[in-house]
């Protein structure tokens, strides 16, 4: 029995020698190692105290290049203009399948639905000033420049007003965490989060002083406002930004990858102007060797104190020299011949890291032909249809409810005979898209004949393609028919026939 034993346990220690010396030993990667020119990059991690302080600063570095920075000022116009433009327009599409009603019920009910949503946008901002197009113009351009934006949805009965919900638009630097809740686990940045990272409530700095000397994250919890997440059904808080990362509870700006390409840019290219104004006012310089001369008597009268240093030059401006100073000639050789293509470059880089093209930044056209401005534009054309989806999913339809919910409460519309009720069927009943700014075209008569093509082909609807133009299918196509009948009646006499009747 123990020789059976001995047996088995050297068989298992072979076996083990075996799997030891066959076990895999991968290759050492130059990514992960210290060594070569990578011994330096050692990246470090940011620690959870530190994640609200550095947040704030790309914050307030990013207004300011978008403030003072002709590039960054450019990206964030242009995204917003052609995201946005002068608003989104909703296009109602209740489902009639899901409802058990008529197409013609629910083509009524949209046209409903859709003038409701009219009343409500002159007076949707909290202080009546702003249509619902400006906040969401200005909201596009939060998320960009402060990577967020914050609005709150307000119930605001008053005299004159259609509805009480407005929405009120908020700093996202006025979201933190207050000094005396930092030891609080479940802050995160101002957001009250569950266990499993479900916002439950947002922290809004409310200083009760109108002149803030100190930062909002300086003060106590007792000058904030808890507002909840969400209140029933209903959102309390509008906190969107595009997570980018893991377990991500704000927003970062989008010029952050980019802000020291921005920064440093702007910087040489105020440099290199301030010396062309230099060399472009260089004054006369006259040096005095002979104070006892003519020259030098008047050198004199105009200045008797010795040693005199001239640090401000104007244009035109005469200066007498000291005493054995001889004149040292300016050259103007700035900028240098490699200065414009490494600008571009520059730039090129700036445009890649908020992931547009160099033209769009630049609005630089001047070396491109068709295909490459088409290209070009196409691409600049998707991250503009990725930020209006995003937009449209977060913000704009969320809203869209709320207001068709308190229009329906209020009688502003009647559900079809037969139709379920509205918290029944509350998504089937606000179904809707929406319709932003047309899109444009490089060569109208390319890409005229490519859609009517399409179109031919069934590849895509008029729908689509009246959607790109910015405009809505019903609308246009109930013109087209009221200017076809009038067209009908002018050519057979019966509108003139009608006129005279009149008179």
């Amino acid at each position: 029995m123990s020789a059976t034993v001995a047996t088995a346990a050297r068989r298992t220690r072979r076996a083990v020698r075996s799997r030891v010396s066959h076990s895999r030993r991968p290759v050492s990667r130059d990514a992960g190692s210290l060594r070569g020119t990578l011994s330096k990059y050692d990246p470090r991690r940011t620690s959870l105290s530190s994640v609200a302080a550095e947040r704030a600063r790309t914050l307030a570095r990013s207004e300011d290049l978008v403030a003072n920075d002709w590039a960054a000022a450019s990206v964030v116009d242009s995204i917003t203009v052609n995201t946005i433009g002068s608003g989104l327009r909703p296009q109602s599409h209740v489902n009639a399948q899901r409802l058990g009603i008529s197409p013609e019920d629910a083509r009524k009910l949209g046209e409903d639905m859709e003038w409701a949503w009219q009343l409500w946008n002159r007076q949707a901002h909290v202080s009546g000033k702003l249509h619902f197009d400006d906040l969401v113009f200005l909201g596009m351009r939060s998320l960009l420049r402060c990577g967020e934006l914050v609005h709150i949805p307000v119930m605001l009965p008053s005299a004159g007003r259609d509805f009480a919900l407005c929405i009120q638009d908020i700093h996202p630097a006025r979201l933190c965490t207050p000094s005396d809740r930092r030891l609080d686990t479940s802050l995160h940045d101002g957001v009250e989060i569950s266990p499993y990272g479900q916002p439950l409530a947002y922290w809004i700095a409310s200083p009760r002083s109108t002149s803030l000397s100190r930062s909002y994250r300086s003060l106590a919890s007792s000058e904030f406002q808890r507002l909840p997440a969400a209140t029933g059904h209903r959102p309390g808080v509008f906190h969107c930004f595009r997570a980018e990362e893991e377990e991500q509870v704000r927003g970062v700006s989008r010029l952050a990858p980019g802000m020291k390409l921005f920064r440093h840019l702007n910087d040489s290219l105020d440099y290199e102007l301030m010396a062309q104004i230099v060399s472009a006012s260089f004054p006369v310089f006259i040096s005095v060797k002979d104070p006892n001369s003519v020259v030098g008597a008047f050198a004199q009268e105009e200045d008797e104190a010795p040693g005199k240093h001239y640090q401000y030059l104007e244009p035109g401006q005469v200066l007498y020299g000291n005493k054995n100073e001889e004149p040292t000639v300016l050259q103007s050789n700035r900028p240098g011949s490699n200065f414009t293509p490494f600008a571009e470059m520059i730039m090129r880089a700036m445009a890649a890291s908020v992931g547009m093209p160099y033209e769009v930044l630049a609005k630089d056209y001047s070396k491109t032909n068709y295909s490459s401005a088409r290209a070009a534009l196409l691409e600049a054309w998707r991250v503009f249809m990725l930020y209006r989806t995003w937009i449209v999913r977060h913000y704009c339809q969320p809203i869209w409810r709320m207001v068709q919910e308190e229009a329906w409460l209020r009688g502003m519309y009647q559900l079809p005979k037969g139709a379920p009720d509205f918290y029944e069927a509350i998504h089937a009943y606000t179904n809707a898209s929406w319709i932003g700014p047309a899109r444009g075209y490089v060569d109208p008569v390319k890409e005229i004949t490519a859609t009517r093509e399409a179109l031919d082909l069934k590849l895509c609807t008029h729908s689509e393609v009246i959607a790109e133009r910015g405009q809505d299918l019903d609308e246009v196509w109930d013109q087209i028919e009221r200017e076809q009948q009038r067209l009908r009646k002018m050519e057979s006499g019966t509108e003139e026939r009608d006129d005279n009747s009149n008179e």
